[in-house]
């Protein structure tokens, strides 16, 4: 899912936003049952009752990628006018053979990556992370 040599500050942030996200979910970082808990939560779609695959053809490259991603924000978008709530899950790729037999998607076909869809459930932690800043991010070239 993530690159093997994840360095700062890519690693930095990743590393913050999960601790934000599991100290939200109530599961400490100490906790022996930590991996499992996290696994189950994830491959339950955080209890989402709706989880939409998205596909790409394997031929494929990194600009049609990037479309995909752009057109999945605004599918997240789109829901989220329509008053659901949504969350990207990459981790569905670690099981992109077994999803793949589930859904009937031919060996042609990459999952790029699942997203959980539902309304959001009253008085369940909200999973906000915080961002670093644009002038972190952004590098505007030729102003």
């Amino acid at each position: 899912m993530y690159p093997d040599e994840l360095t700062s500050p890519y690693l930095d942030r990743f590393s913050a936003a999960a601790a934000q996200r599991y100290e939200a979910l109530r599961i400490e970082r100490d906790d022996p049952d930590r991996p499992q808990k996290i696994a189950a939560l994830n491959s339950e779609a955080f209890g989402a009752p709706v989880v939409l695959f998205c596909y790409l053809d394997r031929t494929m490259g990194p600009g049609q990628w990037g479309d995909a991603g752009m057109y999945l924000q605004t599918v997240m978008l789109l829901l989220r006018a329509e008053g659901l709530h949504s969350c990207p899950q990459v981790m569905w790729t670690m099981y992109r053979k077994t999803v793949s037999r589930t859904v009937g998607a031919d060996d042609e076909l990459v999952l790029f990556c699942g997203i959980s869809v539902g309304f959001e459930k009253e008085g369940v932690p909200r999973l906000r992370t915080g961002r670093a800043d644009m002038t972190e991010t952004v590098t505007f070239i030729g102003l």
